[in-house]
């Protein structure tokens, strides 16, 4: 490939203690040697990965997923080893697996071996809303500067208690998501433009559809609570979490640029080839289509759900924004006007969902590899010695090809309001920049505002379809006596997860959008010049 991803979570390795070392001496130390070394182990695991046959996934049905294979044993579909899916199997496989595990994966010397495993006692890891997390560290026959001690696993949820929905949606409705999360470390690794934590190991069963990711854990400096002052140069910020804007170290708008340039970084290095070619990745990553026949479109009717079904679930979400939990929105969404303008334009959204995707799909210029939602939660922040804002990323759930704009909302839909609406033009503007300077065409603003919106009104969409879900999280009657977003019983990790939280997040931008940013007339727009202007079609009757 010619090109070297940056690799290593922690930014400290490769820039403060390797300045220092150089600075000292004028041949290398054996810690840089190490490093060097490291990054060679990276391009030659990775160009090892990518040289070897696609390997396919086969989708399990919910019938099949019901029977309970998911408590089954069974090797992974990569490396063929049976493998732990859980903190407790991992301490019972103990070191010996590891070992073979890390051997198998090129990611330690064959010489080399693990000698113990020490499971984290005291933090413990509840962000997210797709798998289990946990923390452990190792201790090796061998120490050297390439070899972290301090690892993070992701692992399934349990099928059972608040987290067995969740397990099955990821499990089945969303595979196979993991596969390509494992399979971004595994084979692209080393050509990232962006840091990202080391890969150790990771596999999954298409039988059992139980999978484990294996990490460097990012050395975040406020694990335990934030710390008063600033923080000395190349310390990890955070962690931070979804939808809690207000926990930054500085402007959100600084943060949020970050994250539009990775995406635009990402999005142009595959332009450039850098991750090699689409139909040698298909299987391995989520790829595109641009062929108008896999999109389902209809010029004779709606091509989203059921209209019934649909403006039932929009007849629930006005109930619920409007009445039960009318504290957190604002009040105009109250008000006849603004709940008719809601049915009107989400009737439309649904009617004509088929050809909107294939809008968003059909222009290559405008697919591109990417992260599928590149929140807070997902990234990690430090500030070099001239106090200038870096990031890294991780969590690569569903990484592959889609639309551009659409990556680009799904990254600022946590956000606060206010900050998307009077920066999202700037946002736009940097990320044609950056995807141009990075190897992607020009794109054009328009185009990429119109997307963003419709984008924000689909993610809408999906939240008020997830109403029932926030009733079972916070019951009726507690919405008497909460007072606002704050409150804990929306605004924790309810059940471990950030669900709740998001999805009252996600759906207050979008009502917002609807109301004061106008997206019911882009959406009118885009029927009256892409519909029917672009592609000749007549518009759809109510």
């Amino acid at each position: 490939f010619g090109w070297q991803g940056e690799s290593f979570a922690q930014p400290s390795k490769l820039d403060a203690r390797a300045a220092d070392a150089r600075e000292k001496t004028a041949g290398k130390t054996s810690e840089e040697e190490d490093l060097a070394r490291a990054q060679q182990q990276i391009l030659a695991r990775c160009a090892a990965e990518r040289a070897k046959a696609p390997i396919f996934w086969r989708p399990i049905g919910l019938d099949i997923f019901q029977t309970g294979v998911h408590e089954k044993r069974a090797p992974g579909m990569i490396y063929g080893l049976e493998f732990p899916w859980s903190e407790e199997l991992l301490v019972e496989f103990g070191p010996t697996w590891l070992t073979k595990a890390l051997r198998a994966a090129g990611t330690m010397d064959s010489e080399n071996r693990v000698t113990a495993i020490i499971p984290e006692p005291k933090i413990k890891v509840t962000a997210g809303n797709n798998a289990g997390k946990f923390l452990f560290e190792v201790r090796y026959a061998k120490k050297t500067a390439d070899l972290h001690t301090k690892l993070f696993a992701k692992i399934p949820f349990p099928l059972q208690g608040s987290t067995a929905s969740d397990r099955q949606s990821s499990s089945v409705y969303k595979q196979p998501m993991d596969l390509f999360e494992i399979n971004t470390y595994r084979l692209l690794e080393s050509a990232l433009p962006v840091k990202t934590p080391k890969y150790y190991y990771g596999d999954i069963s298409n039988e059992t559809s139980n999978f484990i990711l294996i990490t460097e854990r990012v050395d975040f400096t406020e694990i335990n609570g934030k710390r008063n002052g600033d923080l000395a140069p190349f310390e990890v910020e955070g962690p931070y979490e979804k939808c809690k804007d207000w926990m930054l170290r500085g402007p959100e708008k600084d943060y949020y640029m970050q994250l539009v340039n990775v995406h635009a970084k990402i999005a142009g290095a595959h332009k450039l080839g850098k991750f090699g070619t689409d139909a040698s990745l298909m299987g391995s990553l989520r790829i595109a289509s641009t062929s108008a026949s896999d999109y389902g479109m209809n010029t004779s009717g709606p091509t989203g759900e059921d209209p019934k079904m649909v403006a039932n679930k929009l007849n629930a979400a006005i109930k619920f924004f409007a009445e039960t939990a009318k504290v957190i929105f604002p009040s105009y969404v109250r008000s006849d006007a603004f709940q008719k303008k809601f049915r009107s334009t989400m009737m439309k959204l649904a009617a004509y969902n088929a050809e909107i995707e294939y809008w968003k799909h059909h222009n290559p210029d405008y697919i591109a590899f990417g992260h599928q939602n590149l929140n807070m939660d997902n990234a990690y922040f430090w500030r070099d010695a001239q106090g200038k804002l870096d990031c890294g990323i991780f969590d690569f759930g569903g990484f592959g090809s889609s639309s551009l704009p659409h990556r680009v909302w799904w990254g600022l839909n946590c956000a606060e309001f206010d900050q998307i609406k009077a920066n999202l033009a700037e946002y736009i503007d940097a990320f044609i920049k950056m995807y141009s300077d990075f190897g992607g065409p020009r794109l054009d603003k328009d185009v990429m505002h119109t997307a963003i919106v419709i984008t924000a009104l689909q993610n809408t969409m999906f939240m008020v379809a997830a109403v029932p879900n926030c009733l079972t999280m916070c019951p009726v009657k507690e919405w008497d006596t909460i007072q606002d977003r704050h409150d804990p019983r929306i605004s924790s990790n309810v059940g471990g997860k950030s669900t709740l939280r998001t999805t009252l997040q996600v759906m207050t931008n979008g009502l917002r959008m609807l109301e004061e940013m106008q997206a019911d007339q882009v959406l009118d727009r885009w029927v009256r010049d892409v519909y029917a202007g672009q592609f000749g079609n007549t518009a759809k009757t109510e």
